[in-house]
């Protein structure tokens, strides 16, 4: 009779030894294999541990302005390693008549694996992704050459912008007439041009607000007008509305923004978006690696 279901000599669950390279294995759920090795407290913890520095790596590399936070995009994948490496030694330190504890069932290990697959990793991501950060898949050149087509950008949502800086908009259901619903998405990605209270103008493309021109360094015009030129050279003189904000694109030829939308509510900014975590150019068929980490201004 195999050792898995030997009673007599093993208790009530059996013995068997605990196999290092089936530890390794079954973290790639992180603690599954401490868990397999008789460490359950042990796995727990860990991944536990994982989820909130992966976290608080994500948190840290949004908003250190330097190249080098790109060493936070390691922690995740440093941390895995590590739980598996641990797992490996666990079941390596186990004797060969390790006594089965309860936990110590395949069915069990589906169970835990399936659970956090489909319950505890989307609540974690919906929790965290609500509130603290976001990542946002750039699918135009709205707001080039700041933010480029197929970059992914980080939100930090704990933020809310200021003028001049990059703001997350979301429409939802609400989005500003019927005739824009297939041309912009349910969020977009804009810069914030005037805030409150401000008396906003453009004329033949150079924005003022309270009667001075701005300094707008990233303004670009490269594309074919998709609305009527005159509608997007000119506009007010307006004064913004308490809890409104306009918005533009950088590159004004090819963005719908508040010149066309109308002005933004405070509810509809979801955060201020500060970082390009990854970008990859679908013409080329390669990684902007010059673009990991490039702080968003």
């Amino acid at each position: 009779m195999s050792s898995e279901v030997n009673v007599n000599s093993g208790g009530m669950y059996g013995t068997s030894p605990r196999k290092p390279l089936t530890a390794l294995l079954l973290s790639v759920c992180p603690g599954l294999g401490q868990h397999y090795a008789g460490h359950l407290k042990r796995g727990i913890l860990f991944y536990i541990t994982l989820i909130v520095a992966s976290w608080l790596a994500a948190i840290a590399f949004m908003s250190i302005q330097s190249k080098l936070s790109i060493i936070f995009l390691c922690v995740p994948f440093v941390g895995v390693g590590l739980i598996a490496l641990d797992a490996w030694a666990c079941a390596r330190r186990q004797p060969r008549d390790y006594r089965l504890q309860w936990f110590n069932r395949p069915w069990i290990y589906a169970v835990v694996f399936t659970a956090l697959l489909f319950t505890v990793n989307p609540l974690l991501d919906f929790l965290v992704g609500q509130k603290v950060v976001r990542a946002f898949f750039m699918n135009s050149i709205s707001m080039s050459p700041t933010i480029l087509d197929s970059d992914i950008v980080l939100v930090n949502k704990l933020a809310f912008p200021k003028r001049g800086e990059i703001a997350l908009i979301k429409f939802g259901k609400s989005k500003p007439s019927a005739k824009l619903t297939e041309l912009i998405d349910d969020q977009l990605i804009k810069r914030i041009i005037a805030i409150p209270g401000d008396t906003l103008e453009i004329r033949n493309d150079v924005v003022w607000v309270n009667g001075q021109k701005i300094d707008d360094p990233y303004a670009h015009f490269k594309g074919v007008l998709r609305f009527n030129s005159a509608q997007r050279s000119s506009f007010g003189p307006k004064l913004i509305p308490s809890g409104s904000y306009f918005v533009m694109g950088d590159n004004r030829n090819e963005s719908i923004d508040s010149r066309i939308l109308g002005f933004i509510r405070e509810d509809q900014i979801g955060g201020t978006a500060t970082k390009v975590f990854w970008s990859w150019n679908f013409d080329e068929g390669g990684i902007r690696w010059e673009r990991t980490a490039k702080s968003l201004k």
